[in-house]
């Protein structure tokens, strides 16, 4: 047994928006203030911890620890609660198209020290000129120093007050504190019995990996942006593939033959090839292996 190999996780999840948008998502200290709220009580009410969240000005991050399918609830959740913040602000035109969300499994306590470190420093290298902990919309300095000056306890305040507060009905955790912006503070909030045990044991090692090569972080940030550009062609694909469907065949894609489903299928690889065999075949139907076959690609294009 190789006692160096890093512990396998099978419970924490890298939960985040789409860093590529060119909208500003999060355009005031408002919008960053019911985000940074919004991931513990979503978290909360769907039953997870929270590890690390940080909020961008286009994007967001948290690492989160529960079941897969709570993972899969929070995300719902976010998504229809942010919906429904910009739509009754009057900023609907912010998420008319869509609020993209992913979930990528973390396989190792390493992966997770790294990704814990690339939320982290996500402001730092967006510009922020300051250390990581100075970040108003982050963790803070929640990983090693308890910092309650100058808080609140959300228990003083009545189930109406909270509700006003923090745009929500969720009933919170007692325990809880906010600080004189509104935010609730991380510390108060965050797995800290799990990250001392398991991800973080020591300040030194805090500091190993708060220094991991630049190149992790970029190669991080780039498999994020290139998940997004996939799901969002993923998403075109079917529109293209439904749209084709009801002006050839006057009937929704679902109802078509085999023999229709791969006239449509050829007709948009001939026109655009900026997609995967794979992800043609799940947006028409067909057997991907079959798929291949006919459109005579042994494997996905790179």
């Amino acid at each position: 047994m190789n006692e160096w190999r890093p512990k396998r996780i099978n419970d924490c999840f890298h939960v985040y928006s789409d860093g590529t948008r060119l909208d500003v998502l999060y355009e005031t200290d408002e919008d960053k203030r019911f985000m940074m709220n919004l991931i513990p009580i979503a978290s909360h009410f769907c039953g997870l911890r929270v590890i690390c969240p940080e909020v961008m000005d286009t994007h967001f991050h948290v690492i989160i620890r529960g079941p897969a399918e709570k993972v899969e609830k929070f995300k719902r959740e976010i998504k229809r609660l942010l919906v429904r913040y910009y739509r009754k602000d009057g900023r609907g035109e912010i998420v008319k198209n869509n609020v993209w969300i992913k979930a990528d499994a973390i396989q190792d306590e390493d992966e997770l020290r790294r990704k814990i470190i690339y939320v982290l420093r996500n402001c730092t290298e967006a510009g922020f000129p300051l250390l990581p902990e100075n970040y108003p919309w982050g963790p803070g300095k929640a990983f090693f120093q308890a910092d309650d000056t100058y808080t609140h306890k959300v228990s003083d305040l009545s189930y109406r007050e909270a509700c006003k507060l923090f745009r929500t009905r969720v009933h919170l955790p007692e325990s809880w504190r906010y600080n004189s912006m509104g935010i609730l503070v991380p510390r108060t909030y965050l797995d800290m019995t799990y990250i001392k045990q398991s991800v973080f044991t020591s300040t030194r090692q805090f500091i190993a990996f708060l220094n991991a090569r630049k190149s992790d972080l970029t190669d991080m940030e780039s498999a994020d942006a290139r998940s997004f550009m996939e799901q969002r062609d993923e998403s075109k694909i079917r529109e293209l593939a439904k749209t084709r469907s009801m002006e050839q065949f006057k009937r929704p894609i679902k109802q078509l033959t085999q023999s229709e489903r791969i006239i449509i299928a050829k007709q948009l690889w001939d026109e655009r090839r900026t997609f995967s065999v794979k992800q043609l075949a799940r947006a028409t139907g067909i057997n991907v292996d079959v798929l291949r076959a006919i459109l005579h690609q042994p494997s996905d294009k790179q």
